[in-house]
């Protein structure tokens, strides 16, 4: 038996919640929700009444976020533990594309010996396929920029590249203010020694929400710190060309 379900909403409201997922929601006693969305609170409670929104815990721009996976994570484990499941998590998009929370979770509750599982749902590198119109499954080159530059990995100009978390980029703390584009600095100087300076890229935002249509703003690699139309607060992707 399963204790635990780990599940993603999919990017654009809960119209993207699949089947797998609607049945997982409604064999759980108890749902923990972490999405900024609170009309995706309602929609779940559709299909189990006991939710705990935990977005909540997003307090102020002085904590870390990695604490407060790590404290999601004792929460929910602890409640497994001494109320019994199966309970569920569900978070915005892929519970296990670039969510630390999620792996937290499916670490600790493994560690405690309970029974816990990750469900597929529709990812952020999903919905820009469609954004971008482009098949992607010959050859694309995805990084989270932060890990990409402390790591000094070094991208293949000849294949092309999603870089997603631009508005967290080398800040480890909660983001609740609009961040300025000069946070992009370190990846266009990064970027630089590899494209040419004129090369064109593309932030992309997919849709998160039912009135919401996908944008895409280009620009070229040389000022994406001074990216005016970037809105970083919309979480957005920066899509790279390959070099012709």
């Amino acid at each position: 038996m399963t204790d635990l379900y780990i599940l993603g909403s999919g990017i654009h409201g809960t119209v993207q919640l699949s089947l797998e997922t609607v049945q997982a929601l409604k064999a759980s006693k108890r749902t923990y929700v972490l999405h900024d969305d609170t009309l995706v609170l309602e929609d779940v409670k559709k299909y189990c009444e006991d939710i705990v929104d935990l977005f909540s815990m997003y307090r102020d721009e002085t904590e870390k976020r990695r604490e407060i996976y790590l404290a999601i994570a004792e929460k929910i484990v602890s409640d497994l533990e001494k109320n019994g499941g199966p309970m569920a998590f569900l978070v915005h998009g892929h519970p296990l594309f670039l969510v630390s929370a999620s792996e937290y979770l499916l670490h600790l509750a493994r560690s405690k010996g309970l029974n816990a599982r990750a469900l597929p749902a529709v990812s952020s590198f999903d919905t820009l396929l469609c954004d971008l119109e482009i098949d992607l499954g010959y050859g694309v080159q995805i990084f989270d920029p932060t890990t990409m530059i402390l790591n000094g990995w070094q991208p293949n100009p000849n294949v092309p590249m999603l870089l997603f978390q631009l508005a967290t980029l080398m800040n480890f703390n909660v983001v609740m203010s609009e961040p300025s584009a000069d946070v992009l600095r370190p990846l266009q100087d990064l970027l630089m020694k590899f494209y040419p300076a004129d090369h064109k890229c593309i932030f992309l935002h997919s849709s998160s929400h039912i009135l919401e249509r996908p944008e895409r703003v280009e620009i070229a690699i040389s000022v994406l710190a001074e990216a005016v139309g970037a809105e970083l607060w919309k979480r957005p992707t920066l899509y790279v060309p390959a070099v012709k």
